[in-house]
């Protein structure tokens, strides 16, 4: 009879330390309305000028550093035929998610797709965004969509 006490009281020990990182986690996760939506706000005016030295310091190392010199030119043009901006939309919230190192470190994900008027019409950008405490909100990855990019 002690081994059934023994099981369940382990049983019941590991489900209280999932419980425990889920609430540790929920606790540490980036506030979307604090920390995502106001980055957008302020920076999608700036990612329009379409200037190389605002997604470099926008960006993760790791996204800005995974395209070359002249990769970064030819997509820069390319953007840049967009025009200038003149309004950003209602943004959508696609996806978001949380991971919590055993260090303690949370990382939170968020994906939107922020509509924007240029003066060749409308377009969208597709942003994941990746907030940590060490760095606060970068750029993963960021693409536009419009019908005149296919031009």
């Amino acid at each position: 009879m002690k081994i059934f006490k023994y099981i369940g009281f382990g049983l019941l020990s590991i489900f209280l330390f999932f419980i425990g990182i889920a609430v540790i986690s929920s606790i540490n996760q980036a506030k979307q309305s604090e920390t995502f939506i106001p980055f957008i706000k302020q920076n999608m005016p700036k990612i329009a000028k379409w200037d190389k030295g605002v997604f470099e310091s926008l960006l993760t190392d790791e996204a800005f550093n995974s395209i070359t010199p002249e990769q970064w030119e030819l997509y820069l043009n390319k953007v840049s035929s967009l025009g200038r901006l003149e309004s950003v939309g209602e943004l959508r919230l696609e996806n978001t998610s949380s991971f919590t190192s055993f260090s303690g470190d949370t990382q939170s994900t968020a994906v939107y797709t922020v509509p924007m008027n240029f003066t060749t019409g409308q377009a969208h950008a597709k942003l994941v965004l990746i907030h940590t405490d060490e760095l606060g909100v970068k750029i993963q990855h960021i693409k536009f969509l419009s019908d005149h990019l296919m031009q």
